[in-house]
């Protein structure tokens, strides 16, 4: 403990030491023209003339062509990107990006994003009239005049209306990974639901980083200065799951993943999920749409007169108006994984001075590793037969047909399925008689030093992911010390305080309930967003936790009662071919 003392007091200073709070830049010199009347009255005409703007479809194709003849008609070009994807719930479609270049001075830019489309009319999610509507008001900010010089920038302005905005992001990536003025980018400012009737908000997750500390104390101020209220920000708890999944909904995310300093403006609603959603097809309120246009050009111009190095990405948590070092916390969390180390490693030493059965003990969290994997080949076989999505590894919709109209049936199949797989392979940890205190104690120390490796191979390629799991470690390293049986449940309990809290905070970022936020990890995990590496370790994990789970509930059996296993059903089938193998072998020999 002294040992992990000396690493832990300093890791927490530096922690304290490294919060912060950043400078703004300069307000630009001229004042902001956006006029929040004559965007609403855009946004009002493209709900109307295009209500369903699904990706793919004919009315989408005719949304994008209406946004590029309303730029055209202020003397700007607007250069359309086609493609084509394989969107989760939609297939392979056709989507369209419009970018609208006003060259500046410097070959740098700033990037300015709204998407155009939504989920239809029947989930109306993701309808982003009013960002697309703000889009194009700025756009005439900047738009050759007769009368006067359009302002001149330092900077290249590029506007982008993307598709596919509520279906995770695709056209946000597109854009980020293939343009040469994402190459050059100095930020960008997202656009969604900047006309709704709630507190301005500003979204900052991103996969692997967050935007610069000083874009977004501007942006806050900014938009503090054309509302007269601060707008919000992700709590703690919300920045530290999204970080540690990594998870990042809004058109941010594809900058942030390519090193662009991003954010995204937009409004809570009451009731609504906090991620950017758009409009839900509400009324737009000019007022608040005019506000958080001015804050949006205004901040256009302070960007515009600042040097490049105040925008370097970097993982931070953001606190108000401070902000700690994304390295730092990362360190902390890195640190707090040594204590649980060092006394799994004594438990693991003086369990083998006492010669405890270890052998038994390791089989049967084999087969609980092994039975994990095979609910993951289930869900590997229902993303194959349509029960889960599959498409680009996006972020799903927080309305996607796995949340929405759950797939009752192909669920049930893969659980039966799973219930029988669980049986077969369990048959040989069923608890006959109550096991020893020595065959308790290999349990325990089995599972514990199995947890204690999946914590370091965390540690060092997630870090932050750490947080679903130190609760469990230090809760559960206590297990061996309670004799009573209410005692351990609770200990067992309070260590699941790490990924069943995730998952709550997960499902109010995205207004959801706690069996169709698990169906919705679920499906992130079918696309790919969820890496294969996470899910290996979140696999490992559960092995471990179920074992545990066995002990605590008092249900443990050490492999085949701790006697000599017989052959396993693999073994059993190959062991005719072997012996044939071997007699063949031995008659040449002969």
């Amino acid at each position: 403990m002294r040992v992990a003392s000396l690493l832990t007091v300093p890791t927490l200073l530096a922690v304290l030491l490294s919060v912060a709070t950043t400078g703004t830049l300069p307000r630009p010199q001229l004042e902001p023209v956006f006029d929040g009347a004559v965007a609403a009255t855009f946004a009002v005409e493209l709900s109307a003339e295009y209500p369903s703007r699904v990706p793919g479809t004919q009315e989408a194709a005719n949304a994008a062509r209406w946004y590029a003849e309303t730029i055209s008609s202020l003397g700007l070009e607007a250069d359309e990107d086609v493609w084509s994807v394989e969107l989760p719930d939609l297939g392979e479609v056709e989507l369209r990006n419009v970018v609208t270049v006003i060259p500046g001075r410097s070959e740098e830019a700033i990037v300015v994003v709204a998407h155009r489309d939504n989920t239809g009319i029947s989930r109306p999610f993701g309808d982003n009239a009013s960002g697309t509507a703000a889009l194009i008001e700025l756009a005439r900010a900047y738009a050759p005049r007769a009368t006067q010089p359009a302002p001149l920038l330092q900077r290249n302005l590029v506007l982008v209306s993307t598709d596919a905005g509520a279906y995770g992001g695709a056209g946000a990536v597109r854009f980020a990974m293939d343009s040469i003025y994402a190459e050059s980018a100095l930020a960008a400012i997202v656009l969604d639901g900047v006309g709704g009737r709630g507190r301005p908000r500003i979204a900052v997750a991103g996969r692997s980083s967050s935007p610069a500390r000083t874009l977004v104390r501007t942006a806050s101020a900014r938009v503090e200065e054309q509302g007269g209220v601060a707008p919000a920000l992700p709590g703690v708890m919300t920045q530290l799951v999204d970080l540690g999944i990594p998870y990042a909904a809004g058109e941010q995310g594809p900058f942030l993943a390519h090193g662009v300093a991003a954010i995204t403006l937009t409004t809570d609603e009451p009731g609504d999920p906090q991620v950017p959603a758009g409009d839900r097809a509400a009324p737009v309120a000019p007022a608040t749409l005019g506000r958080l246009g001015r804050a949006g050009e205004a901040l256009i111009g302070s960007i515009d007169v600042s040097v490049g190095a105040a925008f370097r990405t970097q993982d931070s948590l953001f606190l108000d108006e401070r902000t700690a070092s994304g390295w730092t916390i990362r360190l902390a969390l890195i640190v707090a994984v040594v204590p649980f180390a060092l006394g799994v490693f004594d438990l693991l030493v003086r369990s083998r001075r006492r010669g405890l059965p270890f052998g038994p003990a390791l089989r049967a969290l084999r087969t609980r590793v092994l039975l994990w994997l095979y609910a993951a080949l289930l869900l590997w076989i229902g993303a194959l037969t349509g029960v889960f999505p599959t498409g680009v590894s996006l972020p799903l919709p927080a309305r996607s047909s796995v949340v929405d109209d759950w797939p009752v049936a192909g669920i049930a199949m893969l659980t039966v399925a799973a219930m029988l797989g669980w049986l077969a392979g369990h048959r040989r940890l069923v608890r006959l008689s109550r096991p020893s205190v020595d065959e308790r104690l290999a349990g325990y120390a089995v599972a514990l030093g199995w947890l204690a490796i999946v914590a370091v191979v965390v540690a060092l390629v997630k870090p932050y992911a750490l947080i679903f799991v130190l609760p469990s470690l230090y809760a559960w390293l206590w297990l061996p010390l309670r004799s009573r049986f209410w005692a351990r449940v609770a200990m067992y309990c309070a260590g699941l305080a790490g990924p069943v809290g995730g998952v709550l905070v997960l499902g109010h970022e995205l207004g959801l309930g706690v069996t169709a936020t698990m169906l919705y990890i679920a499906g992130l995990a079918t696309v790919g967003y969820v890496t294969l590496a996470s899910v290996l370790l979140t696999l490992a994990w559960a092995a471990g936790a179920a074992q545990l789970a066995a002990l605590a509930f008092g249900r443990y059996a050490p492999y085949a009662g701790g006697g000599t296993p017989p052959p396993g059903p693999l073994r059993s089938s190959i062991a005719p071919l072997v012996q044939a193998v071997r007699a063949r072998a031995y008659a040449r020999g002969k």
